[in-house]
């Protein structure tokens, strides 16, 4: 910035117009360069006890294909969904059997956008309305077996959460929804999924 003033207060007593002109740019250069773009931690379930089941490993299949097409957005999210579910897997599922297999079958991890209609009245110039409903959903399954196949538990979990947007909302802005968003999806998936391993499968708990 040093630099460019110097040459702007060179030239501008002869060139006004070019002076004005070239400080304009240099000021919109340096508000561009002052925009910070949000790094968003990982969404993580360390800080739990993790659940352990008598199974010798766990594996996780990410079935689901994030899609990066409308109406999907999940592609776009800051912090993906389906690598926040594998995750999930990986803080809370501890094997410590020596035989048998656990997997996390990651069914539906995706995002749905819907723009919401404006009111175009005259009480829509009186008010901010809500551009877009955002739906985010996951749905896993898991499974655990025995070695011998004589013994195998199932469980799946199906949740849903949906954030509107107000219009106006800046691409930083909206992208801290989608965060938040994220976030409360996959502590509902907690939830559900130690509950219902605790209910279904009982047979692979060791405590």
């Amino acid at each position: 910035m040093t630099r460019a003033r110097s040459i702007i207060q060179r030239f501008g007593s002869a060139f006004p117009g070019l002076a004005a002109l070239a400080g304009a740019t240099a000021l919109l250069s340096a508000c561009a360069s002052d925009v910070e773009v949000p790094r968003y931690a990982d969404i993580t379930f360390a800080y739990k006890q993790p659940i352990a089941l008598d199974v010798a490993d766990i594996e996780v299949v990410r079935v689901y294909k994030p899609r990066a097409t409308p109406p999907n957005v999940e592609t776009e999210f800051p912090v993906s969904p389906l690598e926040t579910a594998a995750r999930w897997a990986n803080d809370r599922l501890r094997a410590v059997g020596d035989s048998g297999t656990a997997t996390l079958r990651i069914l539906e991890a995706g995002v749905v956008e819907k723009p919401l209609e404006k009111d175009t009245g005259v009480t829509g110039l009186f008010k901010t309305d809500q551009a877009a409903e955002y739906t985010a959903r996951y749905v896993v399954e898991l499974s655990a077996e025995a070695t011998d196949s004589q013994t195998g538990a199932r469980t799946r979990a199906e949740v849903t959460r949906s954030q509107t947007v107000p219009e106006g909302l800046t691409y930083n802005e909206r992208e801290r929804v989608w965060y938040q968003l994220t976030e409360k999806l996959a502590r509902d998936l907690d939830r559900q999924m130690e509950e219902n391993i605790h209910q279904h499968l009982r047979p692979f708990l060791t405590d």
